[in-house]
């Protein structure tokens, strides 16, 4: 396991979670919001996904960077979305938890001295090097039954954020 996703062209399986676990995807704007950041990255900036889910608060991806370490598509990943998902939240007169979200982030921004004022993700992304077929269907499995496991559907390809479900709303290679 490596601390970085920094080879380009390699294959990793990642994390990316919320500040304190924060269930933040519970929103479809909020799902659509990553979805549509996802693409742009496939599109503009080497992101290849193979397999994903987007549960409440994190997301979990087996991906590379075609010709660009990931870990720098990932930062920038992050760090637009954080903004914009501060904007999202703002900006959401329907958001109950408007309030608590922001001043949960403000707080998690105020402990991170690389921040100026919100955190909205940690600041790891746990890559995991993958390199046997073993490791990338374990990993492939394991995301695929998130959704099960946290008792949101019965069987993966019902969940509707995940490249389980063939409906999905994000294009994958698949491994």
């Amino acid at each position: 396991m490596s601390k970085t996703a920094s080879q380009p062209d390699e294959l990793y399986f990642i994390t990316m979670t919320i500040v304190d676990w924060i269930d933040i995807f519970t929103r479809r704007i909020y799902f659509d919001f990553i979805i549509d950041n996802l693409e742009y990255c496939q599109k503009n900036k080497g992101l290849e996904i193979y397999e994903y889910v987007i549960m409440t608060n994190h997301i979990h991806m087996i991906c590379k960077g075609k010709g660009i370490p990931l870990s720098d598509i990932l930062r920038d990943f992050k760090s637009f979305t954080s903004k914009e998902l501060i904007k999202l939240i703002k900006d959401n007169p329907k958001e109950s938890r408007q309030k608590w979200i922001l001043n949960a982030f403000k707080k998690a921004g105020q402990k991170n001295p690389l921040n100026e004022q919100y955190q909205v993700w940690q600041n790891f992304n746990y890559p995991t090097f993958l390199d046997s077929t073993y490791l990338m269907d374990q990993k492939a499995d394991y995301i695929h039954m998130n959704p099960v496991v946290a008792g949101f559907v019965h069987e993966p390809y019902e969940y509707f954020y995940s490249s389980a479900n063939p409906n999905g709303p994000l294009k994958t290679l698949g491994l």
